[in-house]
């Protein structure tokens, strides 16, 4: 459980960033106020932290090093 939680804390800002950027997009291309925008833009910061979460923890275990089927050697002896 240590290291699912470790690899998700380490792609969460990530899978974060990528979501924001999506919905800034979004947001700039819709026709809004200044007043509404600044309200949305914060709507979306809380809905993308709240989105990223469960992704985050989802991913993890797949991210996991020992669950490869077919480990890297290393290329010289000895090594």
């Amino acid at each position: 459980m240590r290291t699912r939680f470790a690899i998700a804390a380490l792609i969460w800002p990530m899978i974060q960033a990528v979501l924001f950027g999506l919905g800034m997009v979004a947001l700039l291309a819709a026709p809004l106020s200044p007043s509404a925008l600044l309200d949305a833009v914060w709507w979306m910061i809380a809905a993308t932290c709240l989105v990223s979460t469960p992704l985050a923890w989802g991913m993890a275990p797949w991210l996991r090093l020992r669950d490869r089927p077919h480990p890297r050697r290393w290329s010289r002896p000895g090594a």
